[in-house]
């Protein structure tokens, strides 16, 4: 495997030894790790963790790196919550629900929190296409809003600057029957 057939190949700026190996069947995983390597080694790609690799730093999107990053995850919360304009502050790192423990991961690129969440919490989420024709999974607006109530137990939504007129109420009241009964009486005024 030669860099510029790998550059042809591959359309995402993120990908692993395992994506590669899609478009390079007859090549051995070893094969692709060792090229992979090489690659590194001469600046022609970067590595962003073990398995991990980007043609270009610049053009990382955080989202689509946070679901790299940690699997199984959907981006929600705060950072969810600003995506949508729900919340005018923007944070400053990249939030993400997973299934396993809670974990912080700070690289050149940001830094990630994963928070822990039950599994019949692990719903509500979306695919949503990256400006460098990729994609990364995020929480619908309503399920970010009650992940963030849920997460960071809070009761209260007096204090929150919430901008809850982009929200579809029916579908928020929905999945609030899915959370704890203390989330379900969290009322929201328009």
């Amino acid at each position: 495997m030669k860099y510029l057939d790998l550059k042809s190949a591959l359309k995402q700026n993120l990908f692993t030894v395992d994506y590669v190996k899609k478009y390079f069947p007859n090549e051995t995983a070893s094969s692709i790790r060792t090229q992979l390597s090489r690659f590194v080694q001469r600046d022609l790609i970067l590595p962003v963790k073990r398995g991990l690799y980007c043609f270009d730093a610049a053009k990382i999107e955080e989202f689509e790196l946070a679901n790299k990053l940690y699997q199984p995850s959907y981006v929600s919360l705060e950072s969810a919550l600003n995506y949508y304009g729900i919340i005018p502050d923007i944070p400053q790192s990249v939030t993400s629900v997973s299934l396993t423990t809670t974990k912080k991961i700070k690289n050149q690129f940001s830094t990630f929190l994963f928070v822990k969440i039950k599994q019949e919490l692990f719903w509500g989420y979306k695919n949503a296409e990256t400006t460098n024709e990729s994609s990364f999974l995020i929480a619908h607006k309503e399920k970010a809003l009650l992940d963030f109530f849920y997460i960071r137990k809070i009761r209260q939504i007096e204090e929150l600057r919430l901008d809850i007129s982009k929200l579809e109420l029916k579908v928020y009241k929905k999945y609030a029957n899915f959370f704890p009964k203390w989330v379900k009486q969290i009322k929201l005024k328009q």
